[in-house]
């Protein structure tokens, strides 16, 4: 039986997807932009990148979609960081709405 503390409790179920993305720290207004998705969902955003990000950190997103068109633009908030045994920092952000419209686009890509 499955342990009811330890099960994932996500409203969106997460897709596995890498998309370049251009972020900013609304609260130090640094540009990072050699960061990528690592998976996905309406209220979610793994991100990968080689600086770290604090936990409670606001953020504007700029996906650079697949398909070539404007990129995809969000905003949410550092929940957690976590050091990957390549070097790179994994980040989990919570969306401030939810975005169907963006996860369409990706879908279609």
């Amino acid at each position: 039986m499955l342990d009811v503390s330890k099960r994932d409790r996500r409203t969106f179920e997460r897709i596995p997807v890498s998309i370049p993305l251009t972020l900013i720290n609304l609260d130090s207004d640094k540009v990072v932009e050699q960061a990528r998705t690592c998976d996905i969902s309406a209220k979610g955003v793994g991100i990968l990148s080689r600086k770290y990000l604090s936990s409670g950190d606001r953020l504007e997103l700029w996906l650079k979609m697949p398909d070539r068109r404007e990129p995809f633009y969000t905003r949410g908030s550092v929940v957690w960081t976590r050091l990957q045994p390549t070097g790179e920092y994994r980040t989990g952000v919570s969306l401030e709405r939810a975005e169907f419209m963006g996860m369409s686009r990706i879908f279609r890509s």
